[in-house]
């Protein structure tokens, strides 16, 4: 073999000589302090091979280990394994007598699929659980070409001792990364490996050569609404410079300033944002605080789909810090930490004679907290106009609307204005106001000059946000007892929450706020065994989560070290990565392994 890397000036080991000094090395750098590693003091070995080493040292992996870690939550369904599947295939009759085998893994390194020859060596290997879901990442086995290449980002070979693992000596491991080449996203890993003997200095340009067919038949695998959507979203990033995020039912695209401010959590919200864009195909504007704090406001615009299918571009325009806004003696919006909540705005709103809409995601509970409010105000019960049904008789709707908003004793709630279709809203903004009534409107829609319903919006004199329920972090055990006091008036079944439990839930972001809540603390009372509900009754997703799992020693120092980095990098991950030796994909990926992302 014969192969140059231009950055190291060094040859890829090729002789029982040279890999005889590179396994040498390889004890000696064993010996040291990994963070005072320097790959000059190893002359025999690439210094992209030492560094290597390092993370792999860094990252805990064991030199003498032979397990291949396998990844539990792994879901096999990927893009990428089915059309690479029939190259594979061909792959697998070329490679028939020769002790090779190939593999594809997505994007965390997790093997997809793998073809075998039929050589001796290769039956052996036949035999080993190679199963989708292994990791072949650099810190889960050491240096190996797949997870070099997913850290290197580029084309990568390690030859026989430069591996880290001492039981795969005896191998050459390839790696070649596949981009989508619509959305110039890596997607994952190819690698051919062999018997160490065996490779030669062609065996990496095949393997890129191979890569590139599979990138080929990804673009050619594309369905037209898919190709509509890239071309749409990727026009948006030429044309708006700020986050930008495209959303299909399978896909999820964030550009850099988006991944900023944007975080998993958030990622049900803004799903079902578009989605519901896409079912009234027409573009709307809407105001929302994403978990990380930055309040932005979306615009999603819906991008034509087969029937069944939905797909959105939403670009993200973070807003500045208001300060506060009084109409009529009454702090409506902004404000400081002291601004009366949103119950005491609701309330001196009602006390002033005005009609009140309650804007907020869905699930914040509007609608419950304006019966409250009304039932407070007056000993009649409210009557609830409700304007998701506006279509099912949209005439006997508007007679009952006309009938409740004109009689001076009865308190009104007029829910879901979002759903009034057009021909109804002048109409509807007009009763609005005029009504006579106590009046409460709630809508999940922000008012914006696109919005159908901006007249009926701007018909109310007060507007007051229902702020989501990962904003009422100081509120959240009150709520529970609530509807935990509410599930016992249902059934007679007393309910209370363990202090663990509590603070499990509420470290959670609820994107479905508190309809979400609600179906968790009653899943979570099916499970209890007694009256309390223990952190073990709740769901896995907040009973067995990151947050409640036991950190052995080594990943508590790697969880403390990634803190400090962070710290001393002010924050931006790329410096924190430079400064640990690794890469920005290997960083990201530790910092959702304990939630620091």
């Amino acid at each position: 073999m014969n192969v140059q890397l231009l950055n190291s000036g060094r040859q890829v080991p090729s002789t029982a000589a040279e890999w005889g000094r590179v396994h040498e090395s390889k004890l000696e750098v064993l010996k040291q302090d990994a963070r005072r590693i320097d790959p000059a003091d190893f002359p025999d070995v690439r210094s992209e091979v030492v560094m290597s080493w390092k993370r792999s040292m860094l990252a805990g992996v064991d030199p003498w280990d032979a397990e291949i870690p396998f990844d539990q939550d792994f879901t096999p369904k990927s893009r990428l394994a089915q059309v690479a599947q029939p190259i594979l295939n061909r792959l697998e009759d070329q490679i028939s007598d020769l002790s090779s085998w190939g593999f594809i893994t997505d994007r965390a390194c997790r093997l997809l699929t793998v073809v075998v020859g039929d050589s001796p060596q290769a039956k052996r290997l036949r035999q080993v659980d190679l199963r989708p879901g292994l990791c072949f990442a650099e810190d889960a086995i050491g240096t190996n070409g797949i997870g070099c290449a997913h850290e290197e980002q580029k084309a990568f070979i390690v030859s026989g001792t430069e591996h880290f693992r001492m039981n795969t000596e005896i191998l050459t491991t390839t790696g070649v990364m596949i981009r989508d080449p619509y959305t110039k996203r890596y997607v994952g890993t190819l690698g051919v490996h062999c018997r160490r003997e065996y490779g030669s200095a062609a065996l990496l340009p095949l393997v890129t050569e191979i890569a590139r067919s599979m990138e080929t038949q990804l673009l050619a695998s594309r369905a037209d609404g898919e190709r509509v959507f890239f071309d749409v979203f990727l026009r948006t990033q030429r044309r708006f410079r700020g986050p930008a995020v495209g959303i299909t039912r399978s896909l999820y695209l964030a550009n850099t300033q988006a991944r900023e401010i944007v975080r998993e959590a958030d990622e049900d919200l803004l799903r079902r944002l578009a989605e519901e864009a896409s079912v009234r195909s027409r573009p709307r504007t809407v105001r929302r605080r994403l978990s990380s704090g930055h309040a932005v406001t979306i615009q999603i615009v819906p991008v034509e789909q087969v029937r069944g299918d939905f797909a959105a571009v939403l670009t993200l325009e973070p807003e500045l810090e208001r300060k506060s806004v009084h109409f009529g003696g009454l702090q409506l919006e902004g404000g400081t930490a002291d601004r009366p909540d949103f119950r005491t705005q609701l309330t001196q709103g009602l006390n002033a004679g005005h009609a009140v809409l309650l804007t907020g995601e869905r699930g914040t509970g509007k609608r419950f907290t304006a019966m409250d409010a009304l039932r407070q105000q007056s000993s009649i019960e409210p009557v609830e106009i409700d304007g998701s049904v506006v279509n099912l008789g949209p005439a006997e709707w508007l007679r009952a609307l006309r009938s409740v908003v004109e009689v001076l004793e009865r308190p009104v709630i007029l829910s879901h204005i979002e759903e009034i279709p057009l021909d109804l809203v002048t109409t509807v903004a007009d009763l609005v106001a005029r009504a006579s009534c106590t009046l409460i409107g709630t809508t999940s829609e922000e008012a914006d000059e696109d919005s159908p319903t901006v007249f009926v919006h701007e018909s109310f004199p007060v507007v007051v946000p229902v702020p989501p329920l990962r904003d009422r972090a100081d509120e959240f055990a009150a709520l529970c007892r609530s509807i935990l006091a509410d599930l016992e008036a249902a059934d007679g079944r007393t309910g209370t929450l363990a202090t663990k439990a509590l603070a499990a839930l509420v470290a959670g972001d609820w994107p479905g706020n508190i309809r979400q809540l609600r179906q968790v603390l009653a899943t979570s009372r099916v499970r209890a065994t007694g009256h309390e509900i223990r952190l073990g009754d709740l769901p896995p997703r907040y009973g067995n989560g990151q947050s409640g799992r036991y950190l052995g020693e080594m990943e508590r120092v790697e969880r403390q070290t990634l803190i400090v980095a962070l710290r001393e990098a002010g924050g931006n991950r790329n410096i924190a990565a430079e400064k640990l030796g690794i890469s920005r994909a290997t960083i990201y990926r530790k910092l959702k392994r304990y939630e620091l992302h």
